[in-house]
């Protein structure tokens, strides 16, 4: 049976193994980086997204996961460098939308 991970130790987790990846490959990172790189990811998986339009065929399940968690990895380690809880930020914009919006 597999055991989901609490939110706040995903983000953790993903923001570490940037970081060890840094160390290993001797990357000095600031914010302007991790912006960047979360960019790039982002521009990977709208290419996959895009497959069906442009290439008329159907983004590899396995390559399209990875896009995901490829910009997941990379969100969490942004989020992690200027101190947001993401959790707690999702769930604050939720309850501001459902207010806005009255839903």
């Amino acid at each position: 049976m597999r055991v989901l991970m609490e939110t706040a130790e995903l983000q953790k987790k993903a923001a570490g193994i940037v970081s060890v990846l840094d160390r290993k490959f001797k990357v000095r990172r600031d914010v302007q980086l991790c912006f960047t790189q979360l960019m790039e990811e982002i521009g990977e998986l709208a290419r996959d997204i895009n497959l069906p339009r442009l290439r008329s065929k159907q983004p590899d399940a396995q390559s399209l996961e990875g896009e995901f968690a490829d910009v997941l990895l990379q969100l969490s380690k942004l989020a992690e460098m200027h101190g947001i809880d993401m959790e707690k930020a999702v769930l604050g914009k939720i309850e501001a939308l459902k207010k806005r919006h009255g839903v």
